[in-house]
């Protein structure tokens, strides 16, 4: 009887410890998956921090954006309200070729871009609440749009503001 119970024993102690077993290798594997996701989370939230509530800071000044039919030049105007931005990237898109600028917050020379009204070429992006008109030359027709997109604390953020109804810079005369 003695072996009877001694090997129910051992049976029964076999199946507590797959039980404690198997909660803690699950317990492990959640674990290991909740720091994972976590870190992916607060990754995303912290790219995502740099844009969120700076929407509308970056626009295109409209009445100073146009399309000059004589000299064949877009000008067009950006203004930054209160932030700090690191670039511009902008996006001109005319008869199905699209044309990329990236202004940034030190002074380049950019093929094509020239400041307003100086012409000079060493352009660099609007500083916070600030704004600044530039020359683009090389179209050869009036684009159809132009959109601006600027990049916070080393996050590129999304589409700030778009135009696409560019008027001749002649009806503003």
């Amino acid at each position: 009887m003695t072996n009877q119970k001694f090997k129910i024993k051992k049976r029964g102690m076999s199946e507590v410890v797959t039980t404690i077993l198997m909660v803690g290798l699950v317990l492990a594997l959640i674990a290991i998956v909740w720091s994972v996701i976590s870190g992916l989370v607060n990754d995303e939230l912290g790219k995502t921090d740099a844009c969120f509530g700076n929407f509308d800071k970056v626009t295109i000044n409209r009445p100073y954006t146009c399309y000059n039919l004589t000299t064949k030049e877009f000008y067009f105007s950006i203004n930054v309200e209160d932030i700090s931005l690191e670039k511009i990237f902008i996006v001109i898109g005319s008869k199905g070729v699209t044309n990329s600028i990236t202004l940034s917050s030190t002074a380049t020379n950019i093929t094509g871009v020239t400041n307003y009204p100086t012409n000079s070429s060493e352009v660099i992006a609007p500083e916070a609440n600030h704004g600044k008109t530039y020359i683009y030359a090389g179209l050869e027709t009036a684009p159809d749009y132009i959109r601006i997109s600027p990049m916070i604390s080393g996050e590129k953020c999304q589409e700030s503001d778009a135009l696409t109804d560019i008027e001749p810079c002649s009806s503003y005369d």
